[in-house]
């Protein structure tokens, strides 16, 4: 972003980095002076990052309440008899080693981007750890 400390940055200087502002994602302490400056003189733009704040804020409070929702019954109990299964043909197979852990993740990233399109990408792992012989 190119500024002048005596003069206000133009408008389509500000609007592109909204959303690192709102996310205190500028760190040049300069550029972040000049921004608020500018949202100082500006009313149009402050405006406009008031309203892009409170839009990210309520998109990250309904995704946040909306993924903490826990794994159905049914699949934990899926899992758990598939681990149990697992376990069991290991030890029918002949095999001495004890399994020492199996563990199941699931996280989910979001991301919101500047055009206001969201993406949602959920990723799971079943991860087994055998100890070492």
């Amino acid at each position: 972003m190119n500024f002048n400390q005596n003069d206000l940055i133009p408008c389509e200087q500000v609007l592109p980095n909204i959303v690192l502002y709102i996310d205190h994602e500028i760190f040049d302490t300069q550029e972040l002076s000049a921004v608020e400056i500018h949202f100082g003189q500006c009313p149009s733009c402050r405006t406009y990052m008031e309203r892009e704040d409170a839009t990210l804020t309520l998109m990250k409070n309904l995704l946040c309440n909306s993924l903490i929702e826990s794994a159905p019954e049914e699949l934990c109990n899926r899992i758990n008899q598939q681990t149990q299964d697992l376990y069991n043909q290991m030890m029918q197979e002949g095999d001495s080693q004890e399994v020492t852990e199996i563990t199941y993740t699931q996280t989910t990233y979001t991301e919101i981007s500047a055009e206001g399109t969201t993406q949602i990408e959920i990723t799971s792992e079943i991860r087994r750890q055998f100890p070492l012989e």
